[in-house]
């Protein structure tokens, strides 16, 4: 190497370590270097986040159901996602987590979602309770030849093992249980004639009615918190693979025809690539991909075998397989049950758009008898966006229904109102005040974004029936209203004042309580803004009272030139950054989040020095000594 070569080599290594001498590389959460770049990357990702909450945010408040819930899907993936790179810190996932679960409860107010899906959750809970209460040497299988059906696919085999005998357990023996049970026996009347001619049909077993049982309780109506919804519980994406669509006027995952007809091909298609029925219900619990990997990685072969599973999948077949044995022969478990009377109907095609009203009035019935008998159908009308529809009318009245629908001018089997736009008003506003959606108002005005101009006029659909019409558009815009906790038995109450920067988030960390516990005891409804002066009540266990109250506004600087690397004060510790620290070292050693310290002490960067003070919140620490 020539001489002049080596002096330039010798300069871009003094470079080179000149720049990280005076940018050391941070340490981020996981002890992996950390980048400006990677930091700017990670802010960027909570702003993606924020951006996605508010989103959904607005979608409630427009009254956009079907919006909310493919949005809210998104924000689970992209929050997971984010997580799992590394691109968030384990502090803030919770966070916004909690931020995400709020808000679908506020949605399920807003929608007026059934319980029977969370009544569904808390059977297989129960059982997985009771199995495991039970002696593990009752493991022995029983095929019950009495009650199967023998023909080649048509058989499910069901038998009795200790999973079996929980479930059966649970819905013959407590109180909960058998109540749960009987109305699923009693909607049983209604539909099981009808699905089971259609699995018929598609040439499935019949006993998989036996599975829409344990799947909804037989409510088409049914809305799961991980947004499956109808009487087989599709989530979108599978409901969409086989079929039904949705949008914000209808949704074929509720239609008992078409919802069954699609489960009956789904489960046919499970059966198919598992060769056997245990493990394509496994598969439609759960995910055919990750019992087809379990069972290569754990080389079994039966569903009974799989371990490493899911709670309810756990306990889905036993389930199904007692839900057939009991109603099969309720009598014998001590069940008396009077059946629903068979669901019965004619259909006629529709090529426009009809108000339910309108229909009622032609078949000499009411609203709530279509409504009940199109359980797809969303809002008062057949959809505007479909070019047909088949809609389902009492039984008998066919020919009715034809000749007095012929008699009904075209523009009164469809309303609308002219609302004239006022200063100050938005599409959001106005989507609310009728009870309707900001995309719903832009189809049927021909509208591209957003923007309107005030004198102009919007042509808003709207329901015949006066009173629905009311009860529509207050149910739109009503939020559950919240009373504030006035007592809790067993803890003594603590008002808190909330100071500049404070989040939910981190009240809730500071006193050792949840989110949903603050916003219950307060009467908060799903809101991350909260101000400064704020007084939020805290509910302390009583034994931990005293230890856990803490002052508010008590800070104290820390004396300029103390020995010590801690210094006490209030609220908060201080420490003094030694050489060699990082902040990932001090976070795991005060058992906080590298996002808190950066927050308590104002610093966006991860860039700390030897003789630095940061301040270390008390938290889980309060009764220990400073080391």
């Amino acid at each position: 190497m020539t001489p002049q070569r080596l002096a330039t080599a010798i300069g871009l290594i003094l470079i080179f370590l000149n720049f990280f001498a005076c940018n050391p590389v941070s340490v981020r959460e996981g002890g992996h270097p950390k980048t400006p770049d990677n930091e700017n990357s990670a802010q960027q990702a909570e702003q993606r986040v924020e951006m996605l909450l508010d989103s959904l945010n607005t979608k409630i408040d427009e009254g956009d159901t079907t919006g909310f819930a493919t949005l809210y899907e998104s924000a689970l993936v992209t929050l997971d996602s984010l997580q799992l790179s590394g691109s968030m810190s384990p502090g803030i996932y919770p966070y916004y987590r909690s931020h995400l679960d709020s808000l679908w409860e506020e949605y399920q107010s807003f929608t007026h979602a059934q319980k029977d899906s969370s009544e569904i959750a808390d059977v297989f809970h129960r059982i997985d309770q009771i199995a495991d209460s039970l002696e593990e040497a009752d493991t022995t299988e029983v095929l019950i030849p009495d009650i199967i059906n023998q023909h080649h696919m048509m058989r499910i085999p069901l038998v009795l093992n200790r999973q079996v005998e929980s479930a059966i357990k649970y819905f013959t023996t407590t109180r909960r249980g058998r109540r749960v049970f009987s109305v699923w026996l009693k909607r049983a009347g209604r539909y099981e004639k009808l699905i089971r001619s259609i699995l018929r049909e598609e040439g499935v077993p019949e006993e998989l009615f036996y599975l829409a049982m344990i799947e909804s309780g037989l409510n088409p109506n049914a809305r799961s918190y991980a947004r499956a919804v109808g009487i087989w519980q599709f989530i979108g994406s599978t409901g969409r693979a086989y079929g039904l669509r949705y949008s914000w006027w209808y949704d074929e995952r509720r239609d008992p025809v078409k919802s069954t007809r699609a489960a009956a091909r789904h489960l046919k298609d499970l059966y198919d690539r598992f060769g056997d029925w245990y493990l394509a219900l496994a598969g439609y619990n759960f995910s055919p991909r990750k019992i087809e990997y379990r069972l290569r990685r754990y080389k079994v072969s039966r569903y009974w075998d799989l371990p490493r599973l899911p709670r309810q999948t756990r306990n889905y077949v036993p389930t199904f397989i007692a839900a057939a044995i009991i109603a099969k022969n309720p009598e014998k478990y001590g069940f008396n049950v009077t059946p629903d009377p068979p669901l019965e109907f004619d259909t006629v095609m529709v090529r426009e758009t009809v108000d339910l009203n309108i229909v009622a009035q032609c078949v000499s019935s009411t609203f709530s008898t279509i409504k009940e008998l199109n359980p797809e159908l969303l809002r008062w009308c057949t959809p505007p966006d479909r070019k047909e529809w088949v809609l389902k009318i009492p039984k008998g009245t066919r020919e009715q229904f034809l000749t007095e629908y012929a008699k009904i001018p075209d523009n009164k089997k469809f309303t609308y109102i002219r609302h004239r736009i006022r200063f100050g008003e938005t599409l959001s506003t106005i989507a609310r005040r009728y009870g309707v959606s900001m995309s719903v108002i832009k189809r049927f005005n021909k509208l591209r974004g957003t923007r309107i101009r005030a004198g102009s006029s919007l042509i808003i659909p709207v329901p015949q029936n006066r009173d629905y019409y009311r009860y529509v558009r207050k149910n739109s815009t009503r939020r559950r209203t919240r009373k504030i906790v006035k007592n809790v038995p067993g803890r003594k109450k603590v008002v808190y004042t909330v100071k500049p920067g404070d989040t939910l988030w981190d009240i809730a960390q500071q006193f050792g309580v949840t989110l949903r516990q603050i916003r219950y005891w307060n009467g908060l409804g799903y809101s991350r803004i909260i101000r400064p002066g704020q007084k939020l009540n805290i509910w302390l266990p009583e034994d931990s009272f005293a230890n856990q109250q803490r002052t508010v506004n008590t800070e104290q600087p820390p004396q300029t030139g103390a020995s010590a690397s801690e210094i006490s004060s209030g609220e908060f510790i201080y420490h003094t950054v030694k050489p060699g620290d990082t902040l990932w070292d001090i976070a795991q050693r005060y058992g906080v989040s590298i996002r808190e310290i950066k927050k308590w002490n104002g610093r966006r960067s991860n860039l700390i020095r030897p003789g630095d003070q940061l301040k270390i919140l008390r938290k889980s620490f309060h009764n220990e000594g400073t080391q």
